[in-house]
Parts: structure tokens; C-alpha cells; sequence
């Protein structure tokens, strides 16, 4: 499908108005209006997140106040407490911080992760029943359970009281738990639907530890050392960087780069990492902490995230970085496939979503994968992986902005064995015979959600010339406008006439490379770059990109990340 690049629109006079008032670099002011902060008021507010104005009351979720009067029941009684969270990074993070903050409240709780390919997603009878055996008396789940009704009345049956942390989609019937809290369910009472399961672990430790307050319990946990682990599920878990979660990221950042958890210093060391922005967190720290937990167990995620023994934390780190190179050797061999497959496809430029399977795929890398096609071809994708001795698929899909994937699963519901999920992400299971019928039913229901398919824009936020870049005052816009992702993206910068030099291979599907424009060089890297064509050095390129600022290990001032290259032409407005 044909695209085409656009320059966003600008408001020269708003953008004055915040140069004057606040003083402001012109490029800043420029991307603060381009992202509808267009008063001084609104710039002001996000530019400077505060904890204290800018985090809601957790009691305005229905059932907070009983989830936590339970919790205090229980330290109060010296109950043993569970905690049973989702193999993802959001689900081993969120778990991380409900146990540290229990175990700094006197209490050793258990922190159960399901292994991704003997178990699968979610809660599981026999996991709840070993639960119970021990001595358990309190659930608590995170980034799972929203769709677990048989599983929670199991629980129930065994004397468990279960607590839900998570912000999946939530069937019509209410679940049958002490206390569901969901941001995402349409009663859930909290204002901002776009919270992950450990943002949303976080505020039922806020809830604990307020109950605790109320009764005279003197020293409490600092809730502010938590904000790094909030963080690594909220931006691996890829949901809106606005209102709560902005707040909380953009302060976990900071908690992040200080990286006073012996696990995150030492995954940070291994992953060359100093200064923690949402990028490094996304394309650094995020990929190694859920690799192994993609290819089986995370229970050394969970670990690296908890532990107290400096040597037990290297080793850990060293373990994840070994596991994240067999995940990238993993998604590189199912990319090279998927792409093929969609060449040989006859039907490939009608369809609205892209659906493919095969049996020689791993199941716990086909949803990075499925991101990737996503980000390439801009249409909802689906992957399956066949286990062919159970004739069963697992699939992982990955939408666009414009379309709810749980809603397209629901729409074919008839064809599955189970399914959950939210807008952008989701997952599946489907007998292999109902394989062709689903991929007609879910381009159908993609077709429902959206218009004919369209040439794909590329948004650019402004012109940058590569030999006009001064670096200090860039990178300060940059880090002025952190955390990057949904709600809040990364700018996007387009430079004509860019020769590309000296590229070098690494990771397998990745460039290193030399920008230069009129003499000026700056390094560049081209991640994914997979199939596309490799850049003629004596050829020019009219480029999109967004810039990566440096501070430390010997690396430049600042690197560009190119994302759409085409040889040089007329820009288009």
C-alpha cells in the first residue's frame, strides 16, 4: 500500500504565547502546541507532573476501600497472602511491588507467575489449589483475572477471598471477587481508564497503606520507591503516557536512573544503560526482563526485580541478557517468515488485517513480532502458532489506534477456545480447523471498525536540518517533554537530502549507520530493518526520524533513530 509524509500543522501564534510566558525554546514550544498544550497553563502543567496534584484518590475505584480493609485484615491476623500475576513485564512488575511493599510491612507473601508455555495466560485451577494447600487466605492477582470467573469461584470454594488487579477487557458478568479493581471496567469508578496491572497494584498499596495511616501505624512505606517498578509495566505494557500514568512514569524515570534496586542497577549495567528514559526502558530494559519470561518461566524477572544479594542480582541480569539474544534469534526467524508469507499472499493489498500461522513458530515471541507488521504495515495483525500434537493454535494480536482487537475477537467468539485482552493487545486459543474461517472473520470484523483501506500517513512534527542540530539545547527539549509512547508520541523529525554511510549489520534485523547532510555526520541507527532495501552511500534520502540523547559510555551527544527512508524528492505538505 502506497504512503505518503505530512508535516502536523502548526499555530504560530499559540506557540508565541508560550515562548513569552514561559520562556521557552521555539522548537519546544512548537511540539507542546503540536500536542494540544496550547495555553501556558496547559504547557506549564505538563511540563511539570507533580505527584501530589497529579494522582487521584485510589478510593474512587468501587470496592478499593474493602480490597484494602481486607489486605490490613490480614497483615492484622498474620494470614499468608498471594499474590498471582501474568508472566508479561506489567505482570512481573506489578507483582514485584505488591511483594516489596508487603514484605516491608512484616510479611512474606507468595508470588506466583504461570509459565507461559506449560500453563499459558491467566489463572489456573490447579496453581489455586497448591495455593490453598499452603495455607493461603488471600488472593491477589495482577494484570489477570478480569475474565477468570470459574477460577475465582474455585477459589472461593477452597476458603481463598480473591482481590483482581488488572485493566483487561471485562466480560458482562461481574466477577465474582472480595473486589474487582479494573480501570478499564465501565463501573470501576476511577476517571482514567488507562492504567496498567501495576499501576493499578500500586494503587492498592496507596489504599493499604492510607487504611494503615488512618489507625495510627507508624512507619509506613515510602510509596515513591515503588514508582520504578510502576514504570517498567507501564511502558512495556504500552498504554496511554497521559494524566496518572504520565505522572508516574516521568517520576519513575528519575527513581529508575538513581537505580538504587541491586536488579535494575545490575540489568542496567549489563544493558548499557545510564541516564533511564522511556526509550531505554522500552528497546533496553523491558525486552530483556520479558524474554525469559517468553520463552518459559519469568520467575528471574521476578527475581532481578526483588533481590537484596548483589551477586544473586548479576547472575540474574547476566540470565536475562542470555535469554533476550535467543528471543531476538527467535523473532528474527519468525519475521523473515511472516513477511514471506504475506509476498506470497495473491489477496495481500485487500485485506484489512493480516492473519498468519504456522507450526514452526515459539508462541511467547509471536506478539513482539505481530508489533513489528503492526508498525510496518499499519493494519491489525494476528499470529498463530500451531502446536500440532494438540491441534490447537495460540495466537497474539497487536492492533492500530483505530481498531479494538478485543471487540474483533469478540465478533468471533464462535471460532475460539478462549480469548482476553484489551484495545491494542490481545490473545487467543483456536483448533486448527477453525483456522481459515477465523482469519475471514476477523478481516471482516476489522472491515466493521474501519473504511476502505487508505494510503498511510506518516506524520512528521517538523523540518531539522542534520547540520543545524545544537545538541544541548535538543536533547533539553527532548527530556522537557519525557515519558515518549501512546497519548504523548515521540517526535518525529524529517530532513531531505541525507546520505546514509558506513552501515554496518548487528542483531540480525538491525543498521548502524552515518547520517550526513551538507558535511555534518551524526550516527543513526535503523532498527528492524529487515527486509527493506540497504542505503546506497552515494545515493541522498529524504528521512523520518526521532533522536536519542546521550550523556555517558563515550557515545555522541545524540543519535538518530531513522524510521521511513525514500530517496530524495520534493517534500510533501
Amino acid at each position: 500500500m502506497s504512503e505518503r509524509w505530512r508535516l502536523r500543522p502548526r499555530n504560530p501564534e499559540a506557540e508565541a504565547v508560550l515562548r513569552r510566558e514561559l520562556e521557552l525554546h521555539p522548537l519546544l514550544a512548537q511540539l507542546l502546541v503540536q500536542r494540544g498544550h496550547c495555553t501556558p497553563e496547559q504547557a506549564h502543567a505538563f511540563l511539570n507532573p507533580r505527584l501530589r496534584d497529579g494522582l487521584r484518590s485510589p478510593f474512587l475505584f468501587r470496592g478499593m476501600r474493602c480490597a484494602a480493609d481486607r489486605i490490613v485484615q490480614a497483615l492484622a491476623r498474620g494470614e499468608r497472602i498471594a499474590i498471582y500475576g501474568d508472566y508479561d513485564l506489567d505482570g512481573v512488575s506489578g507483582s514485584a511491588l505488591l511483594y516489596a511493599f508487603l514484605r516491608s510491612l512484616g510479611t512474606e507473601p507468595i508470588v506466583y507467575i504461570p509459565d507461559r508455555m506449560r500453563e499459558g495466560y491467566g489463572l489456573h485451577q490447579p496453581a489455586i489449589a497448591s495455593l490453598a494447600q499452603s495455607g493461603t487466605g488471600l488472593l491477589i492477582t495482577v494484570d489477570c483475572g478480569a475474565a477468570s470467573h470459574s477460577q475465582i469461584r474455585f477459589a472461593t470454594q477452597l476458603g481463598l477471598d480473591s482481590i483482581v488487579c488488572d485493566h483487561h477487557q471485562v466480560p458482562a458478568e461481574p466477577l465474582p471477587a472480595l473486589a474487582a479493581l479494573n480501570p478499564a471496567a465501565p463501573d470501576s469508578g476511577f476517571p482514567f481508564p488507562g492504567l496498567c496491572g501495576a499501576g493499578t497494584a500500586f494503587y492498592l498499596a496507596w489504599a493499604v497503606r492510607s487504611r494503615l495511616a488512618e489507625k495510627g501505624v507508624t512507619s509506613l512505606p515510602d510509596l515513591r520507591e515503588l514508582l520504578d517498578l510502576v514504570t517498567l509495566g507501564t511502558i512495556a505494557d504500552v498504554v496511554p503516557l497521559e494524566a496518572e500514568n504520565r505522572v508516574l512514569v516521568r517520576h519513575g524515570l528519575a527513581a529508575l536512573t538513581e537505580g538504587r534496586r541491586l536488579g535494575i542497577a545490575a540489568l542496567k549495567n549489563i544493558s548499557r544503560v545510564t541516564n533511564v528514559t522511556s526509550s531505554a526502558v522500552a528497546f533496553r530494559l523491558a525486552p530483556r526482563l520479558n524474554a525469559i519470561g517468553r520463552l518459559g518461566s519469568a520467575q528471574a524477572a521476578l527475581e532481578l526485580l526483588v533481590t537484596d544479594i548483589p551477586e544473586r542480582a548479576q547472575q540474574l541480569a547476566t540470565e536475562l541478557q542470555d535469554a533476550n539474544r535467543q528471543r531476538q534469534a527467535l523473532e528474527g526467524a519468525i519475521l523473515k517468515d511472516a513477511l514471506a508469507l504475506c509476498r506470497n499472499d495473491p489477496n495481500w493489498e485487500n485485506r484489512r488485517a493480516i492473519v498468519l500461522a504456522s507450526s514452526e513458530w515459539h508462541p511467547g515471541v509471536i506478539g513482539i513480532v505481530a508489533a513489528r507488521l503492526v508498525e510496518k504495515f499499519g493494519r491489525p495483525t494476528v499470529l498463530i502458532a500451531i502446536d500440532e500434537n494438540s491441534g490447537v493454535g495460540r495466537g497474539s494480536v497487536r492492533s492500530t489506534s483505530g481498531v479494538n482487537c478485543y471487540r474483533a475477537l469478540a465478533d468471533c467468539a464462535p471460532l475460539l477456545t478462549a480469548f482476553g485482552g484489551h484495545h491494542m493487545a490481545a490473545g487467543f486459543s483456536i483448533a486448527v480447523e477453525h483456522l481459515e474461517a477465523f482469519a475471514q472473520a476477523f478481516d471482516e470484523a476489522v472491515a466493521k471498525q474501519t473504511r476502505a483501506p487508505q494510503p498511510t500517513v506518516h506524520w512528521a512534527d517538523a523540518v531539522l536540518e542534520l547540520d543545524q542540530i545544537d545538541p544541548a539545547d535538543l536533547a533539553s527539549c527532548l527530556v522537557a517533554l519525557e515519558p515518549f509512547g501512546p497519548g504523548n508520541p515521540e517526535p518525529v523529525f524529517f530532513a531531505r537530502g541525507v546520505r546514509l554511510r558506513a552501515a554496518q549489520t548487528f542483531g540480525g534485523q538491525h543498521l548502524r549507520l552515518f547520517a550526513e547532510q551538507r558535511g555534518k555526520a551524526w550516527p543513526a541507527m535503523w532498527f528492524q530493518w529487515g527486509d527493506e532495501f540497504p542505503p546506497d552511500p552515494n545515493s541522498s534520502y529524504d528521512v523520518l526520524f526521532s533522536i536519542e540523547a546521550h550523556s555517558s559510555n563515550g557515545e555522541a551527544p545524540l543519535r538518530l533513530r531513522l524510521l521511513r527512508l525514500r530517496p530524495s524528492r520534493s517534500a510533501e505538505r
